[in-house]
């Protein structure tokens, strides 16, 4: 019933407050050389209970429907006079899966530009309408993304899933934040994360995005539907082809494969055997980097 309803309640003031998330952080710092290695745990302890703790929605999400995964900090440089620090993050997230134990990877992303000020027992505040600090924004920003993408596995009726992953954004680029906002300092950041999702031209990508999770993953549990389940995949992948012709290089199909190489793989290994070389082609073609992963998937 959850997720039946989380498009029209998920940004809204309606419903039962939860957490939504049941996410492992962790703080390293392996090539900092400090006497002070106690910064980094409170901050690893403080991002955890941020995140894990706070009821991003209105939404009630069960303990079987949470979010899980993870976000790793690696801090590669730390001023304890100012508390500053920079470095990478990369998260992931993955939803679970109609009658199974299995979590469905849909975000993976290494973040390498991430940096923000932290002191001991700082307490993190987070306004959604305004920036305060990239601390609290960044993993924020992705906490909205992966709801967003949670909600929109679940129904098609999710058109402003992203806007308030949209307006941290927007207020962090405004207030001049930084790096990982802007569209100059990277081809694959934030602001094109943003860009490419909410960009009219790429809307058959929530098309496949939807029928690849509730047409597809969500029946893989009866082996009575597998076949019909696989037919479901391999025509939602198929769906990306367009975007692939009109922008090879999009950043939207590169965390796409990034995401769900190992999982489409390991789909078409395994149960009734279905063969496609049309798809094979096109993922090989879509994904390069991954296409010796496809030469025999279904053979």
């Amino acid at each position: 019933m959850k997720h039946c309803i989380v498009a029209y309640l998920l940004f809204l003031g309606v419903g039962l407050k939860g957490q939504e998330f049941m996410l492992d952080v962790k703080v390293q710092a392996p090539q900092v050389q400090t006497n002070d290695r106690q910064i980094f745990t409170n901050l690893e302890n403080a991002l955890r209970n941020f995140i894990n703790q706070k009821a991003w929605t209105q939404v009630a999400f069960e303990d079987k429907e949470k979010i899980r995964g993870s976000m790793v900090f690696t801090i590669s440089e730390y001023d304890p006079g100012s508390g500053t620090m920079k470095g990478s993050m990369q998260c992931q997230f993955a939803r679970p899966v109609y009658m199974t134990d299995y979590q469905s990877p849909i975000f993976f992303f290494q973040d390498g530009d991430v940096s923000f000020t932290y002191r001991s027992n700082e307490v993190l505040d987070f306004n959604p309408g305004r920036h305060s600090s990239n601390l609290t924004s960044v993993p924020a920003f992705y906490c909205y993304v992966a709801l967003a993408l949670d909600a929109s596995s679940f129904s098609t009726q999710q058109n402003n899933a992203f806007s308030q992953a949209q307006v941290i954004a927007a207020n962090a680029a405004s207030s001049g934040a930084g790096g990982g906002w802007d569209r100059f300092s990277s081809s694959r950041n934030r602001f094109w994360l943003m860009e490419e999702l909410s960009n009219p031209a790429n809307a058959d990508f929530f098309i496949a995005w939807y029928d690849y999770h509730r047409k597809a993953m969500d029946r893989m549990y009866d082996p009575k539907q597998q076949m019909a389940a696989k037919e479901a995949m391999a025509s939602a992948l198929l769906t990306l082809k367009a975007i692939h012709t009109r922008q090879p290089n999009i950043f939207l199909l590169r965390w796409f494969f990034d995401t769900k190489s190992d999982e489409i793989q390991q789909v078409f290994g395994d149960g009734p055997r279905y063969q496609n070389e049309a798809l094979i082609q096109a993922l090989q073609a879509m994904d390069a980097t991954n296409a010796s992963k496809y030469l025999n998937m279904g053979r």
